[in-house]
């Protein structure tokens, strides 16, 4: 049997034994409702049988509402995003819900089956729908209060695997800050500034002194000013332009009273990996650009792959993507067209709906 066979049958048995415990439930609370109501009614089989296919008929309808309510949580509901809001649609539902049943079964049920007057009815029986009512919210409080509990729960999860792949996004980058290859080309940059201009070697340490300062900074901070992470990829593109001169360019086209927010070294990372994995040489120039376009910041720069690629793991890249995807509900996209790598990162908004607080 194969496991989709295999996994349908155990949903099937599972539809199949709720709707069972729905209609026990149902039976039972109908009856001891009835016996409560009236002991002597309960030994008429007649009467059981009459009151019994009530209770089940208005037990599947208002069992069904977990169901209704699956739906309605699915696409309406946001217990920590938007508490009130939620609050206030699941209890609008509920009524409209439970009165179309409750209503609609003892209409049903009494007047067009049982041939009674519904006005009768509700004169000499109403309290019974009240009854029903209280009854029905029991079981939706239920609902609400499990799908509150799920939420938060799957909230908390998230935030720890946010702040663990945060730790992971800020060492993957201070590690490539800090490998012997950064140290030792930084070092022989400064080196060669010291013999033929004493005044760009100072320049030089204060901003690699700077760049470093600013990477510890970030250490406890989840989110940062786009402007300020531009801050800092500045200081690295100065860094990389002491090293290899004239052989890249680079350009900003950013609008600078932008209230966007990125995550610490988003920006600063994918800017490693242009030089980690192109070519920079005489021969080829290396032209980067990165601009604001709508709610993105596109990241675009000449492909000229590296014949021996470096080894990486991608988990920077990858942390980064979900944690965009987690926090804007989009997706970071990336890919070449034409001569051309683009990276097109969603920024964040903290007063925008779809950003998760």
């Amino acid at each position: 049997m194969s496991y989709y066979k295999r996994n349908s049958n155990i949903n099937r048995k599972k539809i199949i034994l709720s709707l069972v415990n729905a209609g026990i439930i149902s039976f039972f609370i109908g009856f001891v409702f009835m016996f409560m109501a009236c002991p002597s009614c309960s030994i008429k089989l007649t009467n059981v049988i009459y009151n019994g296919g009530y209770s089940l008929f208005l037990g599947y309808g208002l069992f069904s509402f977990g169901f209704v309510f699956g739906w309605i949580e699915n696409r309406y509901v946001s217990w920590i995003a938007k508490p009130v809001k939620s609050l206030f649609i699941v209890f609008l539902f509920s009524a409209f819900y439970s009165s179309l049943i409750i209503f609609g079964v003892n209409y049903i049920w009494h007047s067009l089956i049982g041939k009674m007057d519904f006005i009768l009815f509700t004169n000499q029986f109403g309290y019974i729908m009240w009854i029903e009512f209280i009854i029905f919210y029991f079981i939706a409080l239920w609902f609400y209060a499990r799908s509150f509990f799920f939420e938060w729960r799957a909230e908390v999860q998230n935030k720890e695997l946010m702040k663990r792949e945060a730790l992971q996004l800020q060492y993957e980058s201070l590690k490539t800050q800090v490998n012997p290859h950064f140290l030792f080309n930084s070092l022989n940059a400064l080196s060669a500034l010291i013999d033929m201009d004493t005044t760009s070697a100072k320049k030089f340490t204060t901003e690699l002194s700077r760049f470093y300062r600013d990477i510890l900074q970030l250490k406890d901070k989840e989110l940062i000013s786009l402007n300020e992470e531009l801050e800092i990829l500045k200081r690295y593109l100065y860094l990389q332009q002491i090293r290899f001169g004239e052989k890249f360019r680079f350009t900003f086209d950013v609008d600078a009273s932008s209230h966007a927010m990125v995550i610490p070294l988003s920006v600063q990372m994918l800017m490693e990996n242009v030089f980690k994995h192109n070519v920079i040489s005489g021969d080829q120039l290396l032209q980067i650009s990165i601009e604001t376009k709508d709610t993105d910041l596109i990241v675009s720069n000449t492909y000229i792959p590296k014949q021996t690629k470096e080894s990486s793991t991608g988990l920077g890249l990858s942390n980064l993507y979900e944690r965009i995807l987690y926090l804007t509900g989009k997706k970071m996209l990336f890919g070449i067209d034409q001569d051309q790598y683009i990276v097109k990162l969603p920024l964040i908004y903290l007063d925008d709906e779809n950003t998760v607080g």
